[in-house]
């Protein structure tokens, strides 16, 4: 009689991301949020601790797939429990998902991060808001646009540079020790950032702030808006950002700074504070210089300021042999192309009627026009004041 064959179970790096997620109860805090009510071998928990397995198992598969991954992994000692393979099937993984969404996988996702943050005693002294998107293949069947909780999977601005497809936006704030995102969001393609973080600082940073009870909430230039900080304000949140070169007060304060005022702070960067009450909201900025960047980026800005310029002025010329039925059109087009200019000002622009006549060449004379048409007409000029703020920038 043969003796039986052994059979070989591959655990791989799979036994320590198991070891993890039940040492901060991950299942069983999924089972009491959105516990099963029927018979069952597989809980929400040990199906969600499966989906995590296979998505860090270095590859992908579909959901009617997962039973064959598992079949060569030791799933009874990484579930804890005495689950086979042939049990998650896509029916017990899809009734899974289904409860994720009803259950807001967004609160319940900060549920599982408060939880995890205070297991490993993490203090947190900021955290961290950013913003990224991922192009998806394919084709997706799209809910109705009345329906608030799904999210659209429409075109939008690219980050991994793929334009042409839809998108789809991830919004993540992670605590500053461990870098474990503590608030994870998923957006629309085409989600404004700015208005994406204003809705954050309303919405959720007194929860983040009670849970984390971090100092500073830390983020990109789109956090800074009117209706953010004051919403950071009212809720007595410090807060990190940079200040966008849009903002006239900005731009004012670049342009008032004078070199003896940069104080040195090492490494070839110097800076200057001031007080500011944008938003109706005390706070300070640091004007910052860097030496080696200013450098670098010098000889770049001369280099290119006469291709700039003759740029510009080409777009005007393109502009000024523009008809335009109206003169509120006319008005309206020169006023976009002045706020587009960042070299040229004008000392004048007008809008010229220009009369239409019947047939071709010159009119004969008391002849009548069939209509007009309108032109703009302006003289321009290089604006030194604009090339100044463009080499502060």
């Amino acid at each position: 009689m043969s003796a039986p064959q052994p059979v070989i179970k591959r655990l791989d790096h799979l036994g320590l991301i198991a070891a993890f997620c039940h040492e901060i109860d991950l299942p069983g805090l999924i089972d009491r949020i959105i516990p099963k009510h029927s018979e069952h071998n597989v809980s929400h928990g040990d199906a969600v601790l499966a989906m995590i397995l296979n998505g860090l198992g270095f590859h992908s598969r579909t959901l009617h797939m997962f039973s064959d991954f598992f079949e060569t992994k030791p799933i009874s000692k990484l579930l804890a429990k005495d689950i086979e393979a042939y049990h998650l099937t896509d029916d017990v993984l899809g009734r899974t998902l289904d409860a994720l969404f009803e259950a807001d996988v967004s609160i319940l996702y900060q549920v599982i991060a408060e939880h995890t943050v205070e297991k490993l005693g993490l203090k947190t002294d900021s955290v961290h808001l950013d913003i990224t998107s991922f192009h998806v293949d394919g084709e997706y069947a799209q809910s109705a646009e009345d329906d608030i909780n799904s999210i659209q999977l429409v075109k939008g601005y690219s980050r991994d540079h793929r334009p042409e497809l839809n998108q789809v936006v991830l919004e993540l704030i992670c605590e500053n020790q461990a870098g474990l995102p503590v608030y994870m969001q998923a957006l629309s393609g085409n989600t404004n950032d700015a208005k994406a973080f204003s809705e954050v600082t309303k919405r959720h940073i007194h929860c983040l702030k009670a849970a984390q009870n971090s100092r500073y909430f830390i983020a990109d230039a789109a956090l800074y808006t009117s209706d953010s900080i004051c919403s950071l304000n009212e809720q007595k949140q410090k807060f990190i950002t940079r200040v966008p070169m849009t903002i006239k007060m900005a731009k004012q304060a670049l342009l008032a700074l004078l070199p003896e005022q940069l104080e040195p702070i090492g490494n070839g960067y110097s800076g200057h504070w001031i007080e500011s009450d944008y938003g109706n909201v005390k706070q300070r900025w640091l004007l910052v210089n860097s030496e080696q960047a200013t450098k670098r980026e010098e000889a770049t800005f001369y280099k290119n300021l006469d291709k700039n310029l003759t740029k510009e002025l080409k777009s005007l010329a393109q502009l000024a042999k523009k008809q335009f039925a109206c003169a509120t059109d006319a008005q309206k087009a020169m006023s976009e192309f002045q706020s587009q200019c960042q070299l040229l000002s004008f000392d004048q622009s007008e809008i010229r009627q220009v009369p239409e006549f019947a047939g071709r060449g010159r009119p004969k004379k008391d002849e009548d026009p069939t209509g007009y048409h309108y032109k703009v007409e302006a003289n321009p000029f290089t604006d030194l004041e604009k090339i100044k703020l463009a080499k502060l920038k």
